[in-house]
This record gives structure tokens, C-alpha cells and sequence, in this order.
């Protein structure tokens, strides 16, 4: 198509999107409006939740900022400007307006007052809220509240995810339709989408496209996410691309976690919890003063789940997974404008991920190059839809050490607000599979051959350290922006074995008679990137109604690698940057600068309703293939390498091109007058050019990391919470949510695939099909009741069913790979007081069985002993895959 045609109409998109706020009316807010309160003396954010649901109100505030202070009975006709004065007299905060309307709070020199003792909690403190409670971002490097966010952001509250059983990273799932996790082999593989889009290559010299970001930090590695959700405040969820202030590996997304911060009073907290499928957790905090100007959090966590998938072998259980998360904050004021916090943490993990199960195996099929049957290979397991049950010689293993350090500088400078972070981390993981997915002794049909099968595995180790200062401009002006530099520093190795069940060699053999390949491969590979970035976003008040929104990030890193190949002894980039190869010239360092930003227009429909349009794009940076494929030494029969080895071709087309996303999207987001009900509606479109992803490459005839053409994501994806009567809440999110490769018509073909379903010369064209693991529709509801019982005690009740519709778990279309439409039902029902709460639970009420993947198992031969064609499939089901039941204690002081 002509390029002129592509301009013109990429024009008329953003003029469509951004007439959608020009088109805003008139409207204007009063500044200062009075209104009638009748409110008892209470907890802080209750009263300001309550004084924004009687004046219409938008307030916006850190949750820290109210935490354990008081507020007077506010009655009688006032202006709002007086009520607040009112409520914040015997506090150290005051509040200003926005150009837009909003009313901020914040953090003045304290007055002087004398101490009081420390609050506890009353029967008034837990009554139902008066209205929806106003959920405050900060995923924007700025606070803001939802309801006014010009991006398109679930937030997910710690009592959110308490009531939908939320306690691993996986489970976030279960409350955000937009983000699916694909796991395969083992935690270093495990990916995170958003918008059906993620990472379709495992390497360490290729970045995530959704980067998670740990309280200001993002984290280098994605597999560090993969742990429980221990002391979390709250889970915000960016969809498309958030290079301008995350950088070049977010360029689908972003999963922003908060930790909950310290206490200005003593407080406990303790909880437990069991089920009847073996899961236990422990979790304590402890959070108060140490002195007037220092304070402190403390918290532990254990969890322990024993897995779903028994080995008869070694009888043991796998796919579970223990946890020890342990975490300190210390904060200290050391002035009457700045903060500094000091937040260590260790996370260690155990986990046996990821290990399939049989669900059918054809008579006709065997195993090995000695043709064993069915019979002799399965002993005990019989293949179906709910089989639990392996052989495997080796157990699955993915334990890891994350251990590192923050600290976070917070002041003001003149009237600007200066944050500087600091982060330190050091992660290592070690992983071992079982490569033949057997128990079978392969030295009985080889003598040579190690007694046992085939195993995989090793280690990586990541060092990252990185710094970020920015500046957020002064309350209330025209301006409301955020600017600042980013300087990245990361260190990757990973060791990797295919060799015997104990890592070594086969005794001299190439490998073993297995069915698939378990060629032997020893290798050490270590990348280094360095990034530094200038950044700023922000929103500009052309008015009360209209604000122009506008943001840039200039990104430049350097990057490179070395590679040994133990097996063979070659080594790549050694000494550091070298172009050398045995054969051919080759690239191991490589510097780049790129630009992403994002414009857009945003306005006051009326009164409780704005709308946004917005054009931003993203960038993930070049990337390196550093897998077994640098191993293969055979030589080239065709093609421009004719004669070289495939390792060295592989070399020679590094580094794969960079990624690049443009990104339109406009949205909705309406609160009512009464407060009562909130919606977010989001429309967007997603194109991906120069998609890195495992492809067939041309030279080589290996799948080698490429870059694959183009990628589209479209769709429409909503939020809503509506308060239905004093008691009910009911809150749900949907999406709709087309993510499918635009142009990829050089795919490899799924293993048995013929001609006659799409397969040629080992090729086909996958244009126009949907990626893998990306739902068309999803869906979550949640119903919430609450209803005091008398003696401060009270019963809650809730019930979340999610559903989504069927999914491809293999980028190639493999039907065996397909996950039918299922929805799960969970409920639980609470009673506490002051102090306590009990709570019961079943979680999948319906029994519902699901996979995290499925498909063909090619451990099988493709045809079996009689010459018939040969099928088998198998499954990994998921944590929630079955009925099970469970009860969590809580308490706190």
C-alpha cells in the first residue's frame, strides 16, 4: 500500500480520537460549591469519602496520608472549601484545587499538638463506606485518581484481591480479563500478556514486553514476578505500550505493585490460612513509630502448595510451589519536607513447575527409537481428561533468591516534589527438567549410555542496579507533569545442560534414543545492558473543561554478549565486542537511541464524566537468541550460508531487529453524582512492527529468534462498580480483545501438520491468526455483601466468577494446543469483629477442569509400530483446576 495512503490515514485516526474530547461541552464547575453535611465523627477517609459523596466531589489522596487520624462531625450548610477546613483542622494536611476541579490533599508542616494516644478501631470504623470509596493511581509517577486517569489502568485493591482469593502473582487473572500468564518448561520461560500480546521468545538477551514494577523498581528478570502476593497495598494493571515513563520493556504493558507502607501508630497483623489440597500460608506484620521522626514495617510470609500433577517414579508431587517472603521498610523524616525510606527485601522460592500429564495416547503409539509400547511406557497411568499422573526420572525444579535493596528520597524543592530511587537486586535461579519426559533406563537399549534418560537445566543469575530522579510540578497550576532520568545497569548468565539425568555427558554419545532430541549442549552465556533515559509526561489545562496531554522518553542503551559453547569449545565476543567467529563476521555489541512518546487530549464531558484520546508508541530494544540453537554445528546444505555452520549463521543475523508499537486509544471514565457508580469503557488498537518471536528461519532451517512482521491488537475492554444498595457491591470488568499476527507467512509448522492443513516445504503462513493464549472475550464479576450482626461483629459474603472464551495454547495452530470456553465460580463467607475474622471458602464451586497449557505430545513417535499415524496430547492443569476448599484467620492488634 502506498506509504502517502498510510500517513493520511493514520491523520484520520487521531483527528477521529482526538475530536472525542474537543467535542466536550461547555460545562462549567463551580469553584467553590456549598452544600449540607450531616456526617458523625469518624475515621478520616471515611469522612472524606462521605464529604465527597454529599458535595460531588472529586478528592484525591495518598491512603497513607488519612491512615489512623481522626475526624470531627461535620453538620450543617457550608461551602465544601469550609467543610474541609473543618475535617483537616487537627491534622499536618491542607488541600488545594486543580485547574480541572480536583480537590488535592496533601502534607504541610505538622502543627504542633499534643500526642495522643494510639487509636483503636470502633464499631463506626467499620461501617459501610457512603458511596464508592475513591481509588487513587500512582502507576503515573503521579497521584491522581482513577476516575480522572488519561490511560487505560485496572487498580486492584488489597481488599479486592483478600475477597477474590488472590494470593499469587498468577492469580491476578482472576480480577483483570486483559492479562493472561503462559507457562511452558519452567519459571525462566513463564510469560505475562496483556491485551493478548507478551513474550514470544526465551532468551536472556531479549527483554519482556510487560515489564512488572515492584514499588517504584522495575524488575529485570520476568520470572522474579512469579511469587506470592505478600503485604500488597495494591496492584495496578497498564494496558499498551508505557515506554515514555517505563522505558523499552514495557512496551505491551505494565503490571505496577505496591508493598503497604509504615504506620504513624503500633499495629499487628497475623494471618492463616489451609485448604483441602494441601496449600497453607502464614503471613505477619508489624508496623509503628520508633521515635517521632522514624518509623517502621516488618513482614514475613510462607506459603506451600504441594502441586496437582503426582510422578509415580519418585512419588512426589509437582506443579507446586513454597514461598518465603520477607520484608523490611524503614522511614525516616528527617525534615518537614522529606521522607527517605530504606526498603530491603529476600524472597526465596521452591518451585516443581512445570510438569504435563496424559490426557490420550493412541493404541498404535510408541515411544523411543526401540518402538516400546504404550503399555511399557505408561505403567499405571491411564491417559484422559483428568489425569494427574507421570513418570518422570527427574523431578521438575525452578527454586529461586531474590534478595535487593530501595531507597526512595522524597522532598520538596521550592514548590516542586523531588523523588530519587535507588534500587539493588541480585536474582538466581536454578532449573532442571526432565528432557525425554520418561523413567525409562535408555542405557538397556545403548550399554554405553548413563543409566537413566535425558535432563536439562542450570542456572541464571541476574544482577541489576539502576537509578531514577524525577521532578513533579506544583500542585494546582495549569501544568501537572513529571520529568526525569532513568540510568539502568543489568548483568545476565545462564549455564544450561541438555545432557544425562545428572547434567553430564552421554559417555561420548551425540545423545540418546529418545523420541524427541537430546543432542548433547553445554553453554554459558552473559549479556550486559546499560540504559540511560531522559522522560517527561504530563497534562497541560487549556481551561476547566480541556487539558492537552502530551509525554516523550529518549531512550539510548548499549548492549552485548558473550557466548561459550562448552560442548564444542567456541566462543562468541571474547575478548568483550569481538566480531569474531570461526567462520563468519559477526555482531556481540550493539548500541542504539530511540524515541517513544505519547499525545493525546482529555475532557470534562459534565459533571463526574471525562473522556480521553490518546497516540502513543513504544519500543523494545534489540535482542539476542542465545539458546542451544548457538550449539548446532552441523553444516548448512542451502541458502546464502551454504557450507558454515548453523550456529555460526544464527550469530551472524544478531541482533534481531528492534520492536516498535503504535497505539491509538480513547476512553470513558464516568462516576455518578451520588457516588454510587463508577465505568470505564477503553477503545483501542494495537499495531507491533518488527515482532520478535521464535519463527523457522530461511539460512539456518532452525527456529531461531526473527523478526516476524507485524502484530495487531484491537479491542474494547470496560470496568464497572455500582453500590446497589447500603450492603451490596457489585464490581466487574469485560474485554473484548482481537490480538492476531498481521504478517508471519514464514511460520514453522506444528509437529504432524500436512500439507492438506496448511503445512509446505515445513512452512506456513499464519497471517491473520490469533497469538497464542489471547482469549477473544474474558470476563469477571464480583458480588460483595456485607451486613453487621450486632456486637461489632459482622458477616461478609462474596462470589467471583470469571470466564473466557476459547484460546490457542501454540503460537503454530495447533488444534491439540486448543483451550475450550470455561468459567469458574468462587465464593466465600466471612465473620469478624475488632480484631479477627474467620473466613470460609470454595474456590471453582463448579468443578471446572482447565490447563495453563495443553497440546500435542511429542514425546510420542508420530507413527507407531504398525506404520499408523500416532497421537497423544497431554495437559498441565492449573492451581484452580478442581474443587477445593479452604479457611483463613485473620487478626490484628
Amino acid at each position: 500500500m502506498d506509504r502517502r495512503v498510510v500517513r493520511a490515514r493514520r491523520r484520520g485516526r487521531v483527528g477521529a480520537l482526538l475530536s472525542l474530547a474537543l467535542l466536550a461541552p461547555a460545562t462549567a464547575m463551580a469553584a467553590n460549591p456549598v452544600a449540607t453535611f450531616d456526617q458523625d465523627a469518624s475515621n478520616l477517609s471515611l469522612a472524606l469519602q462521605r464529604l465527597g459523596q454529599a458535595a460531588g466531589e472529586q478528592l484525591l489522596y495518598a491512603p497513607e496520608l488519612t491512615a489512623d487520624q481522626r475526624a470531627p462531625a461535620l453538620r450543617g450548610r457550608m461551602s465544601v472549601d469550609h467543610a474541609l477546613s473543618q475535617i483537616l483542622a487537627r491534622t499536618d494536611l491542607a488541600f488545594r484545587r486543580t485547574a480541572s476541579g480536583v480537590i488535592v490533599i496533601y502534607r504541610v508542616k505538622p502543627v504542633a499538638r499534643p500526642r495522643e494516644p494510639a487509636l483503636t478501631r470502633t464499631a463506626q470504623d467499620i461501617e459501610p463506606v457512603v458511596g464508592l470509596e475513591a481509588v487513587v493511581i500512582t502507576s503515573g509517577k503521579r497521584m491522581e485518581t482513577l476516575g480522572h486517569s488519561d490511560a487505560s489502568v485496572q487498580a486492584v485493591s488489597s481488599q479486592m484481591m483478600e475477597r477474590a482469593g488472590v494470593r499469587d502473582f498468577d492469580d491476578l487473572a482472576r480480577l483483570a480479563p486483559t492479562l493472561t500468564i503462559s507457562k511452558t518448561t519452567q519459571p525462566g520461560n513463564n510469560s505475562i500478556n496483556v491485551r493478548g500480546v507478551g513474550t514470544y521468545a526465551y532468551s536472556i538477551g531479549t527483554e519482556p514486553s510487560v515489564v512488572v514494577v515492584v514499588d517504584d523498581v522495575p524488575q529485570a528478570f520476568q520470572a522474579m514476578a512469579f511469587t506470592a502476593l505478600a503485604d500488597v497495598e495494591q496492584v495496578e494493571i497498564l494496558r499498551g505500550p508505557q515506554s515514555t515513563l517505563f522505558g523499552k520493556a514495557a512496551s505491551a504493558g505494565v503490571i505496577y505493585i505496591t508493598t503497604k507502607p509504615a504506620s504513624d501508630a503500633f499495629a499487628a497483623h497475623a494471618e492463616t490460612l489451609l485448604t483441602d489440597d494441601h496449600e497453607q500460608r502464614a503471613l505477619a506484620t508489624l508496623t509503628g513509630p520508633l521515635s517521632d521522626d522514624l518509623k517502621f514495617r516488618l513482614s514475613a510470609a510462607y506459603s506451600r502448595y504441594r502441586g496437582n500433577v503426582f510422578n509415580l517414579a519418585t512419588r512426589q508431587w509437582l506443579n507446586g510451589q513454597s514461598d518465603v517472603n520477607l520484608r523490611a521498610k524503614l522511614v525516616w523524616t528527617p525534615g518537614d519536607n522529606w521522607t527517605v525510606s530504606v526498603s530491603p527485601y529476600l524472597t526465596r522460592t521452591l518451585a516443581s513447575c512445570c510438569v504435563g500429564a496424559d490426557t490420550y495416547v493412541s493404541p498404535q503409539a510408541t515411544m523411543g527409537k526401540g518402538e516400546l509400547s504404550r503399555e511399557a511406557v505408561l505403567r499405571g497411568i491411564v491417559p484422559g481428561p483428568d489425569n494427574h499422573l507421570a513418570r518422570l526420572d527427574v523431578n521438575a525444579r525452578g527454586n529461586a533468591t531474590d534478595k535487593g535493596v530501595n531507597i526512595r528520597a522524597v522532598g520538596a524543592v521550592g514548590s516542586w516534589r523531588l523523588t530519587s530511587i535507588t534500587a539493588l537486586d541480585r536474582y538466581y535461579l536454578y532449573d532442571r527438567q526432565d528432557t525425554d519426559a520418561t523413567d525409562l533406563d535408555f542405557s538397556l537399549q545403548v550399554p554405553q549410555a548413563p543409566r537413566g534418560g535425558s535432563a536439562n537445566g542450570g542456572y541464571f543469575r541476574i544482577r541489576s542496579q539502576s537509578q531514577e530522579i524525577r521532578l513533579n510540578s506544583p500542585t494546582g497550576g495549569r501544568w501537572d507533569y513529571v520529568g526525569g532520568v532513568y540510568l539502568g545497569h543489568t548483568r545476565a548468565q545462564r549455564y544450561f545442560v541438555r545432557g544425562s539425568n545428572t547434567l553430564g555427558d552421554y559417555n561420548g554419545l551425540p545423545s540418546l534414543p529418545t523420541t524427541n532430541v537430546t543432542a548433547y549442549s553445554r553453554y554459558q552465556s552473559r549479556t550486559f545492558s546499560k540504559t540511560f533515559a531522559v522522560f517527561g509526561q504530563g497534562a497541560f489545562a487549556v481551561n476547566d473543561r480541556l487539558s492537552i496531554l502530551s509525554g516523550a522518553r529518549i531512550s539510548h542503551e548499549k548492549i552485548g554478549y558473550r557466548f561459550d559453547d562448552l560442548g564444542n569449545g567456541v566462543v562468541y565476543g571474547a575478548p568483550k565486542c569481538s566480531r569474531a567467529s570461526p567462520t563468519i563476521p559477526i555482531e556481540t555489541c550493539h548500541s542504539d537511541t530511540a524515541l517513544s512518546g505519547r499525545i493525546g487530549l482529555q475532557g470534562v464531558v459534565r459533571r463526574g464524566v471525562t473522556a480521553y484520546a490518546t497516540y502513543s508508541t513504544g519500543y523494545k530494544g534489540r535482542a539476542y537468541d542465545l539458546t542451544s540453537s548457538l550449539t548446532t554445528r552441523s553444516l548448512l546444505t542451502s541458502g546464502p550460508y551454504a557450507g558454515k555452520p548453523a550456529a555460526d549463521a544464527i550469530a551472524a543475523q544478531q541482533p534481531v531487529a528492534s520492536e516498535t508499537v503504535e497505539n491509538y486509544e480513547m476512553g470513558i471514565r464516568a462516576i455518578s453524582a451520588d457516588r454510587n457508580l463508577s465505568w470505564n469503557l477503553t477503545a483501542y488498537q494495537e499495531r507491533f512492527s518488527g515482532f520478535q518471536a521464535q519463527s523457522r528461519d530461511d539460512a539456518t532451517g532452525l527456529n531461531v529468534l526473527n523478526s516476524i512482521g507485524s502484530v495487531k491488537a484491537e479491542g474494547v475492554e470496560s470496568e464497572f462498580s455500582a453500590r446497589l444498595t447500603e450492603r451490596l457491591t457489585l464490581a466487574g470488568a469485560g474485554a473484548y480483545s482481537r490480538a492476531v499476527m498481521d504478517d508471519f507467512d514464514s511460520a514453522a509448522c506444528y509437529f504432524g501438520q500436512t500439507a492438506a492443513q496448511g503445512c509446505v516445504g515445513g512452512r506456513q503462513d499464519l497471517s491473520g491468526k490469533a497469538l497464542f493464549n489471547a482469549p477473544r472475550w474474558s470476563l469477571n464479576l464480583n458480588a460483595y455483601y456485607q451486613r453487621p450482626l450486632g456486637a461489632d461483629r459482622r458477616l461478609e459474603v462474596n462470589a467471583g466468577y470469571r470466564w473466557r472464551s476459547r484460546v490457542y495454547y501454540s503460537l503454530l495452530q495447533d488444534p491439540a494446543s486448543i483451550e475450550r470456553p470455561y468459567g469458574v465460580l468462587d465464593v466465600s463467607v466471612g465473620l469478624g469483629r475488632e480484631g479477627w475474622r474467620v473466613t470460609g471458602f470454595v474456590n471453582n464451586v463448579l468443578d471446572k477442569r482447565f490447563a495453563v497449557t495443553r497440546g500435542r505430545d511429542v514425546q510420542w513417535n508420530l507413527s507407531g509400530a504398525d506404520g499408523q499415524p500416532a497421537f497423544a496430547t497431554h495437559w498441565k492443569p492449573a492451581r484452580d483446576s478442581g474443587r477445593h476448599l479452604g479457611v483463613r484467620l485473620a487478626m490484628d492488634y
